[in-house]
């Protein structure tokens, strides 16, 4: 991808922020004033990743999958949750809600569609957007709590019995129960 190219990725991301950005934010649950996020294009190998509130995309990726507005929601969700702690404990639960985002907004491809996989309702991606919309239609604003927590760097296992008024084990049993067969 050329620097012509290059520039007008950046261009085009930056106008998907500008236009769906109130969108992100609420679904994250993040008040205004929203921060400013930057957008920066790698000729490194990858997809998409998101450092603080820059954006990185992946020049490949993106020559591949031009209209990929989806991959750019999910990351701007980052930029906005800006969660302290990234690790085994909340990764699962920061990357579903990136695919949560990319779904609710109606920006799933063929490959980043959440599903149900028995099993994986905590696994990350797809199978935990996939349960996260489960645990929003049965306690609406749950996602945005949720957000709110990882975004102040209060987010516990315990947040679910707070805001779902069941613990996270249970809340899984119910959702593998609802999809079982």
């Amino acid at each position: 991808m050329r620097r012509r190219e290059r520039d007008a990725l950046a261009a085009w991301s930056l106008d998907l922020i500008d236009r769906h950005g109130d969108a992100v934010a609420a679904i994250v649950g993040l008040d205004r004033p929203l921060p400013q996020i930057d957008v920066a294009v790698s000729r490194a190998p990858g997809v998409a990743s998101t450092s603080g509130t820059t954006i990185t995309l992946h020049a490949s990726w993106f020559a591949q999958h031009p209209d990929d507005a989806g991959c750019v929601v999910h990351e701007l969700s980052h930029a906005y949750l800006r969660a302290p702690e990234y690790s085994e404990r909340t990764a699962w639960l920061i990357e579903g809600i990136g695919d949560h985002t990319r779904d609710e907004l109606g920006m799933a491809t063929s490959w980043s569609f959440a599903h149900h996989e028995r099993g994986k309702a905590m696994a990350g991606y797809q199978t935990t957007a996939h349960f996260l919309a489960w645990l929003e239609g049965w306690r609406p604003g749950a996602v945005a709590a949720l957000g709110r927590r990882l975004h102040a760097g209060t987010y516990d296992e315990g947040a679910f019995g707070e805001i779902a008024e069941r613990p996270l084990e249970e809340l899984v049993a119910a959702y593998e129960a609802a999809f079982a067969g």
